[in-house]
């Protein structure tokens, strides 16, 4: 079973544990290639769908993995009954990765986390600061001509300045190829953005201002 460059990265920069939990796990892919490579000892794959996680059991079971896999139909992080080592919640929105850390951080005991969010980047860094955990790595990747970004953190509070909120701290000093390519992307969205306030009948003068800061930064890092 091979791994999509995104899935790849998220491997790459999964932490080594006895422990691990796969919130969404769906297919289940990453958790198998975790479990098949030693990274992880043992996971535990919930979901909110029964068919996805039955899907996930095929999946672990073609695999030979089931005797080091557990299998639990829940929403967010209700399912999490133990301590783990890490915690992976990718491939959602970033508003429902939100509202999933606010409402459970005790079921998360400390975990590490993996974080991929599709949309609304922002929300997904403000509710690791709100749960007292902090950003130790953001990691950018293009697959099949889209662009992620897989978030990973630890416990511990850290102050964010409202840029940082809105665009990344620790993601400018990672040393992926394709950083650059982030950087120029992001710069395009919102350029368009900017140009929508623009058009606007009544602009939101403090919005564009703050929108057109963001770019001149996000060019300055080019």
């Amino acid at each position: 079973m091979n791994l999509d460059p995104r899935l790849s990265l998220a491997f790459e920069m999964y932490p080594a544990c006895e422990l691990a939990a796969d919130i969404g796990t769906d297919h289940a892919h990453l958790p198998a290639a975790l479990l098949r490579s030693g990274k992880c000892g043992r996971m535990i794959l919930t979901d909110i769908s029964p068919d996805a996680l039955q899907n996930a059991r095929e999946n672990i079971g073609r695999a030979r993995l089931t005797e080091r896999a557990e299998f639990r139909l829940g929403d967010g992080l209700a399912p999490l009954r133990e301590a783990c080592g890490a915690v992976s919640v990718l491939g959602m929105g970033g508003r429902t990765i939100r509202e999933m850390l606010t409402a459970a951080p005790e079921r998360l005991r400390g975990a590490a986390l993996l974080l991929s969010a599709h949309t609304d980047l922002a929300l997904v860094r403000e509710a690791v600061r709100d749960i007292g955990y902090h950003l130790t790595a953001e990691e950018p990747c293009l697959d099949a001509g889209r662009f992620y970004l897989i978030m990973k953190a630890e416990p511990g509070e850290e102050n964010l300045t409202p840029r940082e909120i809105r665009l990344g701290k620790c993601l400018f000093a990672s040393a992926s190829p394709v950083l650059r390519l982030w950087i120029a992307h992001r710069a395009e969205v919102l350029e368009a953005k900017a140009a929508g306030l623009r058009r606007a009948d009544r602009p939101d003068a403090e919005l564009l201002a703050e929108t057109e800061e963001d770019i001149r930064f996000l060019k300055s890092r080019l």
